[in-house]
């Protein structure tokens, strides 16, 4: 039976439980901003850079700020992000995840992980999971940001892994439509409609097991 060769992990909302963090951090600069911003809202631009929220954010308003202001408060959001996660404990992180991490090593299966967030690596490093990961892209290096594939099709390419022996899980909208963008086989962790676009759709990381995924994965290869 053929098994998947790499798998390929989001970090917030999937590992981690930090997408409230984003929410209060994004909250607090379109307040300052005079902005409206909701939860709702920030699932919609989750995985997005920075950039792109800060953008948004300011054509809300009827206010003109310059690209500058606009750098400023995505830099001002990022502190507030940081001060949040600085207590985070391994309690975060999402339960099943770590011993579905174990199964891949134990599988010699290559882990990788396509977060948008600059901040990704430091809380791997905060949660004592950087020993898992062959693989972390840097955002920075990436040109486009989700929903295109490119950090997808980057991780896979340092794993020198082909994007039809990848799977990918994701949590937001626009990590999703990246994924589905590419030969990569698909993970939806969550209650949204949009999740039931992947190929397995599964409503929390408990459920995450290496068994049913093989069995999923090559039942998708027999259809292709």
């Amino acid at each position: 039976m053929k098994t998947p060769k790499a798998v390929i992990f989001d970090l917030d909302g999937v590992i981690v439980d930090t997408v409230h963090y984003y929410y209060l951090s994004t909250k607090k600069v379109a307040d300052e901003m005079g902005v409206p911003f909701t939860e709702v809202d920030n699932l919609r631009y989750q995985g997005k850079s920075r950039r792109s929220l800060m953008e948004e954010l300011a054509s809300r308003s009827n206010r003109s700020f310059t690209n500058k202001e606009i750098e400023v408060f995505g830099e001002k959001r990022n502190v507030y992000y940081q001060q949040y996660i600085s207590e985070l404990t391994d309690a975060a992180i999402f339960p099943g995840v770590i011993s579905f991490i174990k199964d891949l090593v134990e599988e010699n299966i290559k882990i990788g992980l396509a977060s948008s967030s600059s901040n990704a690596e430091r809380v791997l490093r905060q949660l004592d999971l950087t020993q898992y990961f062959n693989v972390i892209v840097n955002p920075k290096a990436i040109k486009q940001a989700k929903p295109d594939p490119e950090i997808f099709l980057t991780a896979a390419k340092k794993l020198n892994v082909e994007p039809d022996e990848c799977v990918a899980i994701e949590d937001g909208e626009a990590g999703l439509t990246g994924i589905l963008a590419t030969d990569m086989f698909s993970i939806g962790v969550g209650s949204y409609p949009y999740l039931q676009q992947a190929d397995w759709h599964i409503y929390s990381t408990k459920d995450l097991s290496w068994k049913e995924l093989t069995e999923r994965y090559q039942t998708k290869e027999d259809e292709s």
